[in-house]
Formats: C-alpha cells, structure tokens, sequence
C-alpha cells in the first residue's frame, strides 16, 4: 500500500512534475516567443542604426569632399583674383595716360606708373592725400602755371572736386606734354582720377590753329564739333553762335540774319538749300563772296564717322593777283605779238634787200671776172650768207623762248642726214685740209622718225662749229645707240674735233645764249654766239639732253643724247655678200678703223695698210683680194700714183678710190678707178658699188624709135613788186629755156593769169593792192575743174606758223629769200608739166 501509494504519489509527483514541465516549457516558449520578437526587434534596430551610420558616414564623407572643392575652388579663385588683378595693373602700368583711385577722405589707395611719372624724386605711397600731391606737382616746377600762383592752382584743383560731376582740367607742363584731368566719383565716395596724355591732340589743334586757313568740324548730325581761330575770325559776325552743338544751319542763319552773303539778299531760303545740299553733297569746292568783297573757297570732306570737315580759303588777294596777271598776261601777249610781227617785218625788210646782194653777188660770180673782182665778189656772197644765218639764228632763238616752236616728226635717215650735212661742209674742211668723218654703228638702224630739218640744223651747228675751230686734223661724226623697251633707239651722236680746245672754266657756259669763249686763240672766228643754245634748246625740245668735254689744245667733243622711234619702213641695209677679201689703205688709224667696222660684220675679211708702199707689199705676197679701197691723198704715194704702181705690177683687180675731192682727179685717172666715192663715204654707197663689182649686167633692153613730139616753151609767171627781185630773179633763169613775165602786184598776178595761163607761178608774199596769199586764193577760184597750176611761193616771211599759212592758201610749195639759183631749177624741173621743153638744160641739169 505503501508501495502503491508511494508509487501513486511519485506518479502525481511526475504527473504534476510534467504539468509544470510543460507549464514552464510554454513559458519558455512564450519567453522564447518574446526573446526572439524583441531579438527581431533589436536586430532591425541595429541594422537601421548601421545603415543610418553608414548614411551619416557617406555624407560625412561627402561633405568633406565637398569642403575640400570649396577650399581648392577658393584656393584656384584667390590666385585667379591676385593673377587678375596683377595683370590688370600691369595692363594698367603699360598704357602711357596716368591712372589713379582716392579712397573717400581723398587719400591715395593706388597709382599706375605714368601717374607716378609725374612725381619722379618724391615719396609718392598709398595714404597720401591728395592736396598733398596737388602741391607737390605745383611746386615741383614742372608745371607750367603761366602767371598763376602755386597756391591759387591748389586752391583751384581742390575746389573743383567739390562739383558733381567734376570739370576736366588740362595741365600744360614744361617739357612740352599736355595732360587732360578727368575725375570721377564712385558710389562708394572713393575718387578715380585719369591723367590722358593729349599731347598729340594739342600739337594738332596747335597745327590747325596755325593754319592760315579756317578749319571747322561737325559730326554725322552736322553739329559743331570743333573750329580754329582763323575760322572765328574769317566769319566774325557768326563767332558769338559758334558754340559746340549749333548746327550747320543755324550757323548759316546767323550769317544770313547779318548780311554776311549779300548774293543771298532776297533769296536766302534758296540760297540757303543749295549751300546745306552743297555741304552734305562734300564734293569739290566752290567759291563764295562775302560782304566786302571777300572771296572765299570753300570746300566740305566726308569724315569716317559721317562727319564733315570744312576748310575756308580767303583767296581774295589771290583773285586780285589773278586780275592782275591776267592784265600782265593780256599786256604780255600784246607784247609778244608786237614782238613776233616786228621779227617777221624785220626778217621781211631785211631778207628783201639780201635778196638782191647775194643773188646779184651770185650771178656776178657766174660772169667772167679778174681774180680780185671774183675775191671781192665772193666776199659780197659770203658775208651776205653769213648775215643770213644770223638772221636765222635769231628767229629760231625767238620762236624757241616764245615756245612757238613746233616739230615735225616723219620717217627719215640718219646716216644720210649725217651724210649730208658733213658734204655741205667739206669744202670748207677741205680748204682747211681737216679730214671729216662720219662712224656709224653697224648694227644700227639708219631710219628713225624724228624732225629731220632740226635734226639738221643741231648736226650742222656742231660739226660746222667743229671744223670752224679746228686748224688740222680730223672732225669726226660718230652715232652709237641703246634699244629701248618701245623698240625706239636711244641715240648718242658725238661729234669730235682736234680744234683748239675749250678752257675748264668756259664749259659750263657753253651752251648759253650769247656765249662765245672769249682768249686770244678764238677772237679770229666770228658768230652770235647762238649755235649752241639752239642746239640745246632744240635737243631738250626732243627729250634729250646735250654734253661737252673738252681739253686745251687737244679737242672737243660735243655730244647730245635723243631717243627716236624706229621707221616702220627701216629695212636692212644691202651687204655686198660677193665681196669676200678686201684691202683697204689709209694713212689715217680712224678712217681704217671705220672701214673696217663697216665691212668686217658683213663676213668679209679686210686687210688694213698704212701706205700705199704697203698695199704693194701685200699683193706680191697675196694677190687674191675681190677689191681695194685706196684713200686719194696720202703722204709718200696717193691713191692714183698706187693705182700706177699696182697695174704695172699686173695685178687686175679692181680699185675703188676714196677722196675728199674727187673733182681735182684728171679726167683720164678716173676713168681707170671702178670707182671714186667722196669721203667720208656713206655705207650705203660703199656697200652698193661693192656689190656692183661683181653683180651680174643687166639685160639691155631694146631700143624703141619713137616718133619725136614738137614740145613748147614753159610759161612763166613771176609776181613781184620790188625791182631790184625781178632783176635777180630774172637774171637767175636768163639761161634757162622759158617765156617770164612779170606782175607787179597780187591784182595783176590775177589778171595776166586769166589772159597768159602760165605753167608755173612764183609769187611774192608781201605785195601792195593784194598780197600772195590773196591772189593764191583767186587764182584757184580761176581754176577749172580738174586744172591745178602749181604756185611756188617767194617769201622773205620766216616765222613760225608763216609756212602754215603760206600753204593754207593753196600754194604748192615755197622758197625763203634770198632765192638760190639751185632752188628756182629744182622747182622749176620739179613742177614742169608734160608737153613742156625741159627749162634746164641737160648740162646744167646734171651738173
């Protein structure tokens, strides 16, 4: 029972001990339950606390990455700042206008450099106060105050900063600168001064206030800018409106409203628009009479910005010397038309009477005369001839410093121009015995176009003068040239003469008017001294340029320098291609040189010998030459003493002679020449008798008999109312073979014309009742249709413009008293109709 009772109690015991197990087993699991909500709980606590750690950390972190940017970007902009604002000094310092800030109490904060200038040698920092510097610039002495005193100007400077805004200022200083103050106030109260250098402004407005003229500016709404002192008082009754801004108009008005235009009286609202469409217009300058009398010249420009700027000339006095020249002018030309018609009556006065001495002095020397009657008849011809070209001289030098005159320009040769002029020249050179030669460049053209006729006269001034000073030796011609770029020539002619020389101190005034070299070597040659400033004139005339050197005792030479045209029609000059070997003698070095240059570049070999001993020579050793040249006379052995020696040594080969005066040689020793050439020759002729040697014969043509016509004597008309020419006319064609009658006056010359019906009519000029031109007139009025008798004019005119109006008239051609014989047998072969007897006869044709 016990047992039983214990085993039950122990069972209760385990039952209730199970109970309670359990019991406590779901509060543990309750507990549990609990512990793991509040472990949930606490979990999700701790990993939101962890993530709102970590969320605190990343912006922490943030933060300080931020506060790093914000400290570099500070960083980065305090340098830009102080980068800035040293380059903004420096920038500053650079510019040349001075630049300054005050703080409020007017101390100085900063200053560049060009504003420190000013203060050289002073303590200038920041803090000082302005009154401070204004004094020390004032008595620094480098201001120019005029008569201002130190004081004063600070005074002055320093109450000028009281005004709002505050007026600029312009400092002069003694170094010549000047210097325009702006100050300005900022907001903070601190005052910012500009010193501008205007330096350059104040010189030009110095300038234009200087300017004799009025100068005045407006801007782009024609609004006054600016104006000088001399346009205030150009225009004094306008001065008062003369203020910065008026206009252009109402500057107008003002002078209107005052009279100032009195051409405007009446009008002025008209007048007004054309002067304010004139002004916008700015073009040209027109004139403009004021009150007074005044004229001024005014003209308007267009400025960059639209503005216009205005110049104002008085040119009053200007137009009153105008007067005045134009009065001198009118008196002049009267002057010089007096001048020029007495040249022309002087020149008609006294060619009529020389008419008469050299024409009769010619005939007399045609007659048969004692050896002393011919001296005294050749002196009449000569010294009448010499009176002549003064004459000549002297017109040409009038028509040259009246500028009237005129070139005519035309196709000619030079070298036979040249050529020419030196044969009207021999035979003065040869009474002297002087050799005259003539060097032409080879490789030259010899046609140009240029004035032949003054050309003429320039050659014949200096070769004639060349031989005229020159005793023994040579005048030697010599022509080079340069090409141009206008295919035109370039041409030096120098003319060289072994003459007496010409001091150092004559060159100078060698071609001056009037100049003659004045020694006791010259006094025996005679002249006008006006050769040589013709030739100058003329050559300057042509665009060229003249030269002499020239030493005592040796020679001179002259030169001039003239560029021509080439001649469309210059051709090549026709080498002698046969002639292979040539030898040529002279005793002379140039003449061999110049036949030599002349010869050698056609291909033809030329062989050079002093003497006439030394031809021969050469033949005995080389007989094989085409041709020699032999000049005529030579010392030891001549040209036809050679010519002797080289047949008897015979050889056959033909000669060709050159001699200066081929008329002396007998008749039977040129005959035995191939040919003789006058010196000096000219290349043409050498060329073309060279060429002749050995060019074929030309075909003889077979002769035509026909049947003979019976012709009539020429008929004659001769117009001339001075006896003394009729005489010399008529005793200068007594041997020619026509019928003459006479006229004594224009009128009649109509009338025998009507009646005789000449073939030719040579007509005075100047002639009572009708002149030559008139009759001229009437004659071709006469004339039938188709019919043209040829007048030839004789004219004692020889002015410039006579000859153009002489032809104008309708005459042919016309001869300048005193008549020559040659040129009345020229003009009468010249116009000589068909079915007329020659006039000359053939002799004397040819002669």
């Amino acid at each position: 029972m016990e047992v039983s009772e214990r085993l039950l109690r122990e069972r209760r015991a385990r039952l209730a001990a199970e109970r309670l197990l359990e019991q406590k087993s779901r509060e543990l699991f309750a507990a549990n339950e609990k512990l793991a909500i509040h472990a949930r709980a606490l979990s999700d606590q701790i990993v939101e606390q962890r993530q709102m750690v970590r969320s605190a950390l990343t912006e922490a972190e943030a933060l300080k990455t931020q506060n790093h940017r914000f400290v570099a970007d500070l960083d980065r902009a305090h340098t830009a700042a102080v980068m800035a604002e040293r380059r903004l000094w420096e920038s500053i310092n650079t510019i040349r206008d001075g630049f300054a800030v005050f703080d409020s109490a007017k101390r100085l904060v900063s200053a560049n450099l060009a504003w420190l200038a000013s203060f050289e040698g002073y303590a200038i920092a920041p803090g000082v106060p302005y009154e401070q510097m204004v004094r020390i610039i004032a008595t620094s002495g480098r201001l120019d105050l005029g008569d201002e005193a130190p004081d004063a100007f600070v005074a002055r400077m320093l109450a000028r900063l009281d005004a709002d805004p505050v007026e600029p200022v312009t400092l002069k200083f003694r170094n010549g600168t000047w210097v325009k103050l702006q100050d300005r106030r900022a907001r903070d109260g601190d005052l910012v001064c500009l010193a501008l250098d205007i330096t350059d402004q104040m010189r030009i407005w110095a300038a234009i206030d200087a300017l004799p003229d009025a100068f005045v500016l407006f801007d782009r709404e024609e609004r006054l800018l600016a104006c000088n002192q001399r346009y205030r008082e150009m225009f004094p009754d306008s001065a008062v409106a003369m203020q910065p801004g008026t206009t252009f108009e109402d500057l107008l008005r003002h002078g209107l409203k005052n009279g100032h235009v009195p051409e405007a009286v009446g009008r002025e609202e008209d007048w007004l628009t054309d002067r304010l469409q004139r002004f916008r217009a700015a073009e040209g300058a027109a004139e403009n009479v004021l009150a007074g009398g005044r004229v001024i010249l005014e003209s308007d420009h267009v400025t960059p910005d639209g503005g216009r700027v205005g110049l104002r000339s008085d040119i009053t006095a200007l137009r009153e010397q105008q007067a005045q020249l134009e009065a001198a002018r009118n008196a002049a030309e009267a002057a010089n038309r007096a001048k020029t018609a007495f040249l022309a009556n002087m020149s008609h006065e006294i060619r009529t009477p020389m008419n008469g001495v050299v024409g009769m002095a010619e005939l007399l020397c045609d007659t048969a005369l004692t050896e002393e009657q011919r001296l005294f008849a050749e002196t009449i011809r000569s010294s009448g001839e010499a009176l002549l070209v003064i004459i000549n001289d002297i017109l040409d030098y009038s028509k040259i410093e009246a500028e009237r005159l005129t070139l005519r320009p035309e196709p000619f040769d030079l070298e036979r121009t040249i050529h020419e002029v030196t044969m009207l020249l021999q035979p003065r050179a040869r009474e002297k015995g002087i050799d005259l030669m003539i060097d032409f460049d080879m490789f030259l053209p010899t046609r140009f176009v240029g004035d032949p006729g003054r050309l003429r006269q320039v050659l014949t001034n200096l070769i004639g003068n060349a031989v005229k000073f020159t005793e023994t030796g040579h005048v030697l011609t010599r022509v080079v040239g340069v090409e141009t770029e206008d295919d035109s020539q370039t041409l030096h002619v120098t003319v060289e003469d072994t003459g007496i020389g010409i001091a150092p101190e004559y060159l100078d005034h060698i071609f001056g008017e009037f100049n003659q070299v004045e020694d006791e070597r010259n006094r025996k040659f005679e002249g006008t001294g006006l050769g040589l400033a013709i030739t100058r004139r003329l050559i300057e005339r042509m665009g060229g340029a003249v030269w002499v050197d020239s030493e005592p005792g040796q020679g001179s030479s002259f030169g001039f320098r003239v560029t021509l045209p080439v001649a469309e029609d210059a051709g090549p000059v026709q080498v002698p291609v046969s002639v292979r070997r040539v030898l040529a003698v002279d005793d002379q070095f140039i003449n061999r040189t110049i036949l030599e240059r002349q010869l050698t570049p056609c291909g033809i070999e030329v062989t050079l010998c002093r003497s006439g001993a030394e031809v021969l020579e050469r033949l005995a050793i080389d007989p094989d030459y085409d041709v020699i040249l032999t000049d005529h006379a030579m010392p030891e052995m001549d040209g036809d003493v050679l010519l002797q020696h080289i047949r008897a040594a015979g050889h056959g080969l033909p000669v060709i002679l050159l001699s200066s005066n081929p008329s002396h040689l007998a008749a039977g020793v040129a005959q035995d020449f191939a040919a003789i050439l006058q010196k000096p020759v000219l290349r043409s002729d050498l060329y073309r008798h060279l060429q002749g040697l050995t060019a074929p014969a030309a075909p003889a043509l077979p002769m035509l008999l026909l049947k003979p016509v019976e012709l009539r004597q020429l008929r004659v008309l001769a117009a001339e109312d001075n006896r003394t020419n009729q005489l010399v006319f008529q005793k200068m064609v007594r041997a020619m073979d026509l019928d003459l009658v006479f006229a004594d006056n224009g009128r009649i010359a109509v009338e025998m014309f009507e009646s005789y019906r000449p073939d030719i009519v040579f007509m005075d000029i100047s002639m009572p009742e009708m002149d030559g031109k008139e009759a001229a007139r009437a004659i071709r009025a006469l004339e039938g249709e188709g019919a043209h008798v040829p007048i030839i004019a004789l004219t004692a005119h020889a002015m410039e413009g006579d000859a153009e109006a002489i032809l104008a008239a309708g005459i042919d051609q016309y001869l300048t008293k005193p008549l020559r014989k040659s040129a009345i047998e020229s003009a009468l072969i010249e116009h000589c109709p068909p079915g007329v007897r020659t006039p000359v006869p053939p002799a004397e044709d040819a002669a």
